[in-house]
């Protein structure tokens, strides 16, 4: 099991070829053969390292490490893992009965968990910049695999506008290959201690950070990520939104900690939350149900950088483990979503009614979904909300901050819940497949396991204490209920009357060009704020 990291990466990418090679429907599941093998690989992989307790480094070929391809495992790195085998599972079963006989989709569902395995688990700058290219260039193929007009121009949105970004995390890796004349991440991390150059680590951190912002879809720079998640496959969507925009905000957990440089983390405070405000300000003014829960992953991300940049630094842990949550809550969402868009034949909210009663187990797992959004006791959502929320808790303000994004959320999700009622077409009993229910029964099991069993699941997995998080508090579920009354007025008196303001949102758009000035902006501000 040394080389159980190797496994991880090229049993997929394995399979995916086999997949391809033979274009067969019935060799397509070779597939699940392959999940299952990861699977078992990585719980025994955990196993014999006893819970990573400590890391585990390989080299590749026994080369130096200073060149050397190194991979490397630790208590975060392998939660990501099993987050990543979870969800593929979950996306592999929903997409069966409409996708599984496409030899090509399977081929590149199954590559892009190869490549993202190696991001996770890779130890230098240059395979982390060959892997999220590698992620990047195949997530264009499946957000455009309807080849539509949409997906088309929201595909090559999504490759160009990334590629922009990448190539400033170039100039800051170069900057560093110059100075210390390696990209082995663990050997930066000790010369970079030694270095008193604060201007010149601060500014390769920096070009790093763009690339970082324009992945994770950090405000200004969050333009691409709507167009892309809602012109996707619903099973691409629920990818992209709950794991692959993790890929920029686990670079930038590590990076944090390569680079030892805090005189960012006020800025990226703030930056987390304008994020969350605007996407939740968008998400208040759509009515297509995918670009709703689109600016709705926005939002997160913003709230988990605020938590990731907590001015208590031992509630940073919160942001981490919304990375989590919001991956099982928010996957779930756009595959229920999917499954209303394949019954309905229809996007928008106001133009769907009576899902309840034509598709009730999907209802029922949607709404697991949006009360784990929402922050709801005993949901994933309200655990990690309520530890970034205790992070702030010297300061007002951005208590107030978070309130006013969370009952944004809560606005939001009232509006979407109207979904369920009233009467809808009857005409036929067909309310969706069992691939697709049982696809999405993965995640919202996940979304109440952690939110009662959060204590010891969080102990296993990233040895951490939040047995202070306790959702019988009856603050909590006060705080909840007056966030869902407020929520319901603002709903009722602004959002469903669709004021000139709120449609004039909706029709807000930022083009290529300025998407482009934005990231020239983003970089400029950092230079300007760096401590």
């Amino acid at each position: 099991m040394d080389i159980a990291p190797v496994y991880l990466i090229f049993i997929p990418v394995v399979a995916s070829v086999f997949v391809y090679l033979t274009n067969d429907n019935y060799s397509n599941s070779v597939a699940f053969l392959g999940q299952a093998a990861i699977s078992v690989v990585a719980v025994r992989y955990f196993q014999l390292q006893d819970g990573f307790e400590h890391t585990h480094s390989i080299i590749l070929g026994g080369w130096d490490p200073v060149i050397g391809i190194a991979l490397r495992n630790d208590r975060i790195s392998i939660a990501f893992v099993f987050l990543t085998i979870l969800l593929w599972w979950s996306v592999m079963i929903y997409a069966w009965q409409s996708r599984g006989r496409d030899s090509q989709f399977m081929f590149f569902l199954m590559f892009l968990e190869g490549i993202y395995l190696g991001m996770l688990q890779t130890n230098d700058m240059f395979s982390i910049f060959v892997f999220i290219e590698l992620i990047t260039i195949v997530s264009t193929v499946l957000i455009l695999y309807k080849k539509d007009g949409e997906s088309v121009r929201a595909g090559l949105y999504y490759l160009i506008f990334n590629s922009m970004g990448i190539l400033f995390y170039l100039v800051g890796m170069a900057m560093l290959y110059n100075a210390f004349g390696t990209l082995n991440i663990e050997l930066l991390t000790d010369r970079m201690a030694e270095v008193n150059n604060v201007n010149f680590i601060s500014t390769a951190y920096i070009f790093i950070m763009a690339a970082v912002g324009v992945k994770s879809a950090f405000f200004p720079v969050f333009n691409w990520l709507p167009k892309a998640h809602s012109a996707a496959p619903s099973s691409i969507s629920a990818l992209l939104s709950g794991l692959l925009v993790k890929s920029g905000l686990y670079v930038f957990v590590r990076m944090n900690v390569m680079f030892n440089y805090d005189g960012l983390d006020r800025f990226f405070l703030f930056i987390g939350f304008i994020t969350a405000f605007a996407g939740v300000l968008f998400a208040l003014s759509q009515k297509d149900i995918k670009r709703i829960l689109a600016f709705h992953t926005i939002s997160q991300v913003g709230i988990i950088m605020m938590g990731l940049n907590a001015l208590d630094p031992t509630k940073r842990i919160g942001g981490i483990m919304h990375i989590f949550n919001h991956a099982f809550f928010k996957s779930l969402l756009f595959m229920g979503a999917g499954a209303i868009i394949h019954v309905y034949r229809k996007r928008n909210v106001s133009e769907i009614r009576g899902v309840l009663r034509r598709m009730p187990f999907v209802s029922i797992l949607m709404a697991v979904g949006m009360l784990s959004i929402t922050g709801m006791p005993f949901f994933n959502g309200f655990v990690s909300k309520a530890i970034i929320k205790e992070g702030f808790k010297e300061s007002v303000l951005i208590g107030i901050g978070l309130r006013i994004v969370n009952i944004g959320t809560m606005v939001s999700f009232i509006k979407l819940s109207q979904i369920f009622f009233g009467e809808g077409e009857t005409e036929t009993a067909y309310s969706g497949t069992w691939q697709e229910k049982a696809g999405m029964l993965v995640p919202a099991v996940l979304c109440v396991a952690l939110g009662i069993f959060h204590v010891p699941l969080m102990s296993l997995l990233l040895d951490v204490d939040i047995g202070h998080v306790n959702p019988m508090s009856v603050e909590k579920w006060t705080a909840y209920f007056i966030n869902a009354a407020i929520g319901f007025l603002v709903y009722a008196k602004i959002i469903a009357r669709d004021f000139k303001f709120v449609r004039r949102i909706r029709r807000f758009k930022i083009s290529f060009g300025n998407s482009n000035y934005l990231l020239i902006l983003y970089i400029f501000l950092m230079m300007i704020f760096r401590g």
